[in-house]
């Protein structure tokens, strides 16, 4: 079990920062929210950063998006992180952003309709795989400096044939009301009787992606393990957002499926809760970004993009969750610790036949 506690004080800064930096809530399931970039950020980078930016092509690829005069981001990352991302790429380069904000399957609909309508974002990140995977004739080959391996990012790992390229990762984990639970330090404490009759909350698996996280945990803890906690008589829930509001509430005492970056701004409120990540990794879903093919602002999409994965755009847009890049303050873990999800194994039919399987189980 890796200790949390000793980054807690570094995570807390981190929320406090992006939390000061934005101008209302954010809420992981709220969509269509718009923001634009109006403030500074503090600066940041590396010495491999400063490499690339001392690449030729980079003063030409400034220039070149200073002359389109602005660029857009759908994004399904956390609003005010994106906007704190958005303000500090205006104030280095002098170019206004557009944050679209939505879930992923409401962005993704939406762009579907402008690749045949015209519009559309210049860059967009998702973290639905399959709608990325399904869609690589739309995005153009990333060209900027770090993006093609001259700076920290390693773009040999991260940039996927498709010119689709991992830019973090949202992650999930167990988690407990602290005012019911002294610890938890693996996913098996789940399986106590204290949490049996309804003191456990699930996620329903209603996404393809949702089937993977229960595979993942078969596959981690045992082929059995999924069927004890059902045994368990949980409550279930659609999403990660009422889960965490469940356990802050008391209304269930501990889940496996919980989202650190709700609960680590809840914990400085003075929330009960807290959580862990298991030795044996953690799941996620992995950010996928995209520069669009018929971008307005192409020139500024590869700045954009460039920028999202330096040393200062990872603190600024990926909070409580998965960084490309190691050592960024505020990241749990990296993309390569996070769990990378077989599309093979979630076909149709294997997921609707897992579906039956889970709903035998826990209904």
């Amino acid at each position: 079990m890796k200790s949390r506690r000793g980054t807690l004080f570094l995570l807390l800064l981190l929320v406090m920062a992006l939390v000061a930096a934005a101008c209302g809530g954010d809420d992981d399931d709220d969509g269509g929210e718009t923001g634009s970039a109006t403030s500074a950020a503090e600066d940041g980078g590396t010495e491999g950063d400063d490499a690339a930016s001392e690449d030729p092509a980079y003063a030409d690829l400034v220039a070149a998006a200073q002359e389109e005069g602005g660029v857009t981001i759908y994004s399904s990352q956390g609003l005010d992180a994106l906007n704190a991302f958005g303000e500090a790429f205006e104030e280095r380069y002098d170019v206004p952003v557009e944050v679209v904000r939505g879930i992923d399957t409401e962005l993704s609909s939406r762009v579907e309709t402008e690749l045949e309508t015209g519009g559309g974002p210049d860059l967009y990140v998702s973290a639905s795989q399959p709608w990325v995977e399904a869609h690589t004739d739309a995005f153009a080959e990333p060209t900027s400096p770090q993006l093609t391996g001259a700076g920290d990012y390693d773009a040999g790992t991260y940039v996927h044939d498709g010119n689709f390229f991992e830019v973090g990762a949202a992650l999930l984990t167990m988690a407990w009301n602290t005012s019911e639970v002294d610890d938890l330090t693996a996913y098996e404490d789940l399986l106590d009787p204290q949490f049996a009759g309804g003191k456990l909350g699930v996620i329903e698996p209603a996404a393809p992606s949702i089937v993977d996280f229960y595979l993942w945990m078969e596959e981690t803890f045992g082929e059995e393990y999924v069927e004890q906690l059902a045994a368990q008589e949980p409550r279930i829930y659609p999403s990660a957002l009422p889960i965490g509001e469940a356990l802050i509430s008391g209304e269930i005492f501990a889940s496996p499926y919980a989202a650190p970056v709700q609960l680590v701004p809840a914990q400085e409120s003075g929330a009960p809760v807290d959580f862990a990540i298991d030795e044996r990794g953690a799941w996620g879903a992995r950010y996928f970004g995209m520069i669009m093919n018929d971008a307005e602002h192409p020139n500024a999409a590869q700045l954009l993009a460039d920028f999202m994965v330096t040393a200062e755009g990872q603190q600024l847009v990926v909070g409580v969750a998965s960084s490309v890049l190691p050592d960024v303050p505020g990241a749990l873990l990296t993309n390569e610790e996070v769990r990378q999800q077989d599309l093979d194994a979630l076909t149709p039919e294997a997921v609707a036949a897992y579906q039956e399987k889970w709903n035998s189980l826990f209904r």
